[in-house]
């Protein structure tokens, strides 16, 4: 049995969409750093490794992976990510 790498937990996928090469994940997971929180909106090419997410909150525009208490505000995020990620594509390309 594969043991997690510390600051890392196993992520069981909701959602998940690319927008021109970049993956977005919508998921639950365990987050073992005293911290109620159990949904997480991912984004990036290399946010999910063997099926484990890092347990701590970090953004950039290429990564990043945040933690929610709330199902729904998780879900806002994962939709609000999804623009944020379109409209960087097409300011990319003017």
């Amino acid at each position: 049995m594969m043991k997690n790498p510390c600051g890392t937990t196993r992520a069981t996928i909701i959602a998940n969409t690319e927008i021109n090469g970049t993956p977005i994940y919508f998921g639950t997971g365990v987050n073992p750093v005293n911290s109620p929180a159990q949904f997480f909106v991912a984004w990036g090419k290399e946010v999910l490794k063997g099926g484990l997410i890092r347990t701590f909150n970090s953004e950039s525009s290429e990564e990043g992976f945040l933690w929610f208490i709330d199902e729904d505000e998780a879900e806002a995020k994962y939709d609000h990510m999804q623009q944020i990620i379109q409209n960087l594509n097409l300011e990319g390309r003017l």
